[in-house]
């Protein structure tokens, strides 16, 4: 009845794939940008997209910010927990979330979603 995936910053927006960090993966935003659109456009779930920046192997901060302008990091504990928290939250149906590191818990982060 639901779907969650995990996907990459900025790969429903061909035109910032340019933005140095992103250069450099071109292929695997290609690949998110076209299963991303599936989702969206022609799977008929009840979906949310998580595109989180640059996944780093550090330890989590259990914060995070919603309001991405560019590429930064997160800890992969931060995505996780950012992946579980989502399906408790029914305000982040139908929508695509991107995310990076900041100060603003999780949870409070993901009840906040419009």
């Amino acid at each position: 009845e639901r779907y969650i995936m995990l996907s990459s910053i900025f790969a429903l927006q061909p035109d910032k794939w340019h933005i140095d960090g992103l250069d450099q993966i071109l292929d695997y935003t290609i690949a998110k940008y076209f299963a991303d659109n599936y989702l969206v456009n022609q799977s008929g779930l009840k979906y949310t997209i998580l595109q989180p920046t640059n996944l780093t192997e550090e330890e989590g901060t259990d914060k995070i910010s919603l309001d991405v302008t560019g590429v930064t990091s997160n800890p992969i504990p931060d995505v996780a927990k950012t992946l579980a928290e989502i399906l408790k939250h029914d305000n982040t149906i139908g929508k695509v979330i991107m995310m990076n590191s900041d100060d603003t818990p999780i949870d409070a982060a993901s009840a906040s979603v419009k």
